[in-house]
């Protein structure tokens, strides 16, 4: 159940709720009506829909909790809470007419309690959602990403939470390739599944690819080594201003072929050295 039906179940949810207070508060508390039969089977129907509704949505909700990984922050510990305590006020509330008849008259005060749990219940997920859907922001969910709706702000989002566990975030987010983040999310993704399920994968490889890709250089003729396998991803600055030994260049171009064999080619890794190398001369 995605968070825009489940908001909306929420809603008929809570409105069947309100039917079944009514009409409990106008069969106990209000004037002598003509046909009290009538309210007393509206409540009826109320409030089993509004049994029905809360249980179908419990167990989408036991899914959902099955699929975080993560410790649950403060809002979901609550909601799951509220959800636990209003199922055994239910099943109370359920229970007192058919086995504690004696206790009939505190039935609505627990009804009213238990509208008042459901209406918080709901406040805090499907509130929530509503809040970010209005401000436009992303709304992350434990529940399946739907592939075909790819979301630039939710890959970003569960970029920071999921990588940075055991990534420094600047060491990883230099520009690459598509094909190149293409295979390093995959393999993340297979490294640190469940924790990374694939749906989130597809969300964060979509971020990378549309925020973290080499820029397109114009290409007119022959260009330098330099800015065909070097530029794309780094400043001018960045490469001259530092000094290495041939070694040392080597040890780096051969650095950069690993975290890109697309943009710097294992055969041309001699080549660019050399050109670094004597670069370097040049500008002492």
């Amino acid at each position: 159940m995605n968070p825009l039906v489940s908001t909306i179940t929420s809603g008929f949810f809570l409105l069947f709720g309100a039917i079944a207070v009514y009409t409990m508060m106008r069969r106990m508390g209000g004037k002598e009506l003509s046909k009290p039969g009538v309210y007393t089977t509206v409540h009826k129907i109320a409030g089993w829909t509004f049994v029905i509704l809360f249980i179908a949505m419990f167990v989408f909700m036991l899914e959902r909790v099955e699929n975080y990984w993560e410790e649950s922050s403060p809002r979901i510990t609550l909601h799951i809470t509220l959800a636990l305590a209003l199922l055994l006020l239910l099943v109370i509330k359920v229970t007192i007419p058919r086995f504690f008849s004696r206790l009939g008259k505190n039935l609505f005060l627990l009804g009213t309690g238990v509208y008042l749990m459901a209406f918080s219940l709901v406040t805090l997920t499907g509130g929530y959602y509503i809040i970010r859907t209005v401000e436009r922001t992303p709304y992350l969910t434990h529940a399946g990403l739907p592939e075909h709706i790819l979301d630039e702000n939710v890959g970003k989002e569960l970029f920071i939470n999921k990588c940075s566990v055991c990534h420094m975030l600047d060491k990883i987010m230099r520009p690459r390739s598509t094909e190149a983040w293409d295979t390093v999310v995959n393999e993340m993704v297979s490294l640190a599944e469940p924790r990374i399920r694939v749906d989130e994968g597809i969300q964060i490889l979509h971020y990378l690819t549309m925020t973290h890709v080499p820029k397109q250089l114009e290409v007119l003729g022959e260009v330098p080594l330099i800015e065909r396998h070097c530029l794309s991803c780094h400043e001018a600055k960045e490469i001259f201003v530092r000094r290495y030994s041939k070694a040392g260049w080597r040890e780096i171009v051969k650095k950069m072929n690993e975290y890109d064999p697309e943009i710097v080619p294992l055969d041309k890794l001699d080549e660019i050295v050399e050109f670094l190398v004597e670069s370097q001369k040049f500008n002492d």
